[in-house]
């Protein structure tokens, strides 16, 4: 089921990837913009810390999207 689809029955989705175009061509309305295609929620050359800083930005970026309301695409850029 499309994020789209979902959202019209009233549940909000949020996608994170780096593909942003792709995610909203497909017409998923909340956005977050991840680090790489292979790697979206850090770097594998970064230190765990720095992995677990950029977790972080990421999953807080995709918490307050997920609690606005939005009328089209939106896309947060945390990194």
């Amino acid at each position: 089921m499309l994020a789209k689809e979902i959202e019209k029955s009233g549940i909000p989705v949020v996608l994170v990837t780096a593909m942003t175009p792709l995610a909203k061509q497909v017409g998923t309305n909340r956005i977050v913009k991840a680090v790489k295609i292979p790697h979206p929620w850090g770097d594998p050359r970064a230190s765990a810390a720095k992995n677990r800083e950029i977790e972080a930005k990421l999953f807080e970026a995709a918490l307050d999207l997920f609690q606005k309301e939005v009328t089209g695409p939106t896309i947060a850029q945390p990194i």
